[in-house]
């Protein structure tokens, strides 16, 4: 008779679970800060939904809390940065709008 295999005790540890709206948070962020502007927003909103779900759930274990935090704070900042340079363009062609304007009535 062959002895059936062992499994090995389970791990007195909680298995820890990563979250996947963390990390795209995070990566979104970083890419909002560096290359595409407008996806601060979206970096903000995941960061955001990513950890009230950690903490609606908080025995789950999940093990990248830090990465939404730093995802929801990249995408805050790529939200202003967003914000700051729609405004400089805002400002600017209005500004050339308004010295057209002048041109004309002068000339």
């Amino acid at each position: 008779m062959t002895n059936p295999p062992q499994l090995p005790p389970p791990s007195p540890f909680p298995v820890q679970q990563s979250h996947g709206n963390a990390t795209a948070a995070l990566v979104l962020g970083i890419l909002g800060l560096t290359m595409v502007p407008g996806l601060g927003i979206v970096a903000w909103v995941l960061g955001s939904k990513a950890l009230e779900e950690m903490d609606a759930t908080p025995y789950a274990g999940w093990s990248n809390r830090d990465h939404a935090k730093v995802g929801k704070i990249l995408g805050i900042v790529g939200t202003v940065y967003f914000a700051l340079i729609i405004l400089f363009f805002v400002c600017y062609f209005g500004f050339v709008i308004i010295a057209l304007g002048a041109t004309a009535a002068a000339g």
